[in-house]
């Protein structure tokens, strides 16, 4: 029995996820039911309108370390000022230092993703460019 604490490890961790399971399974019936009232509202308002022409609404959670708009705007703030080209990496921790935040690789990791996906979206307009690959990953520039 040497193996019985990654049992009751996995035991727990099952337990954790199937309580998850649970919990969305009843949020979901519970905002079915909500759509479906809304349904029944809209045809007795307008019996002839087709709900199927309704598209959905992407759900995105909101970063929670920047206002709306704020990370593209510092991201080409850093690169501004630093005239080098910089990885998401060394982007994310002066975003870090710029917001007073405490360096943690977690928080580093959270904002690298949100700086790569600026990158991204500042790089389909035409505002910045990938330079050179530093071994896996890559540094940006302003155009």
């Amino acid at each position: 029995m040497a193996e019985s604490h990654v049992i009751s490890g996995l035991v727990a961790k099952r337990s954790e996820l199937a309580g998850l399971v649970q919990h969305y399974q009843s949020e979901i019936s519970r905002i079915a039911g909500d759509l479906g009232h809304i349904d029944a509202t809209i045809k007795l308002f307008s019996p002839e309108f087709d709900l199927r022409t309704v598209r959905t609404k992407e759900h995105r959670e909101r970063n929670q370390y920047f206002k709306s708009g704020e990370c593209p705007r510092m991201t080409l703030d850093i690169l501004r000022e630093s005239g080098d080209a910089l990885t998401s990496r060394q982007i994310a921790a002066d975003m870090l230092r710029r917001k007073g935040l405490e360096l943690s690789t977690e928080r580093l990791d959270q904002l690298q993703k949100s700086a790569l996906n600026v990158l991204k979206r500042l790089e389909d307009k035409g505002l910045v460019m990938q330079g050179l690959s530093k071994g896996i990953s890559h540094t940006w520039k302003i155009v």
